[in-house]
């Protein structure tokens, strides 16, 4: 039996390996088609972050209300902002809606506390008044994320309303 030296030519594509070269190829253009399409209707770049020292105090509240209806599901908030920095919020939750309460904001300290009884984070105020009940919870959210970001927002309120 007399063994050939391996050609320097190599062969034709269709005559190496048949059918696996060609679903070799086919994957290939598959991947990359799919992975072309997955880009289609995308944006390029991330959205410019807001800057809540650059809005006004109705765009802060509009946010607060957006924050408040998204939360949670079973748990809708609403604000308003009274003068004298007083915060108004409504609150409708499954066993339906409570009375409205009202805090003064200024000098308020506000903290995200995990409540593990119903697993959310709240969203907590403490005023200043001496008479005042402790904490009152002004967001209950299933995120971490949104509580945070409620935090964010009131303490920027309330230092719109000082800097007024």
């Amino acid at each position: 039996m007399k063994l050939h030296p391996p050609s320097l030519f190599p062969l034709p594509f269709a005559c190496r390996n048949g059918p696996l070269q060609h679903w070799r190829l086919a994957f290939a253009v598959l991947a990359v088609a799919v992975g072309a399409a997955c880009t289609d209707g995308y944006p390029t770049q991330d959205a410019p972050a807001l800057d809540l020292l650059d809005m006004t105090q109705h765009q802060r509240l509009a946010q607060m209300n957006a924050l408040g209806s998204d939360a949670h599901p079973d748990r809708q908030w609403s604000y308003d902002l009274l003068p004298g920095c007083v915060l108004r919020i409504d609150f409708d939750g499954k066993v339906g809606p409570r009375a409205a309460m009202e805090i003064p904001l200024l000098r308020a300290t506000v903290k995200v506390a995990t409540d593990k009884a119903d697993g959310t984070f709240d969203v907590e105020v403490k005023t200043t008044n001496p008479a005042a009940q402790g904490e009152i919870t002004v967001l209950e959210a299933q995120e971490w994320a949104q509580a945070i970001g409620m935090s964010r927002i009131l303490r920027v309120v309330e230092k719109g309303c000082a800097d007024e």
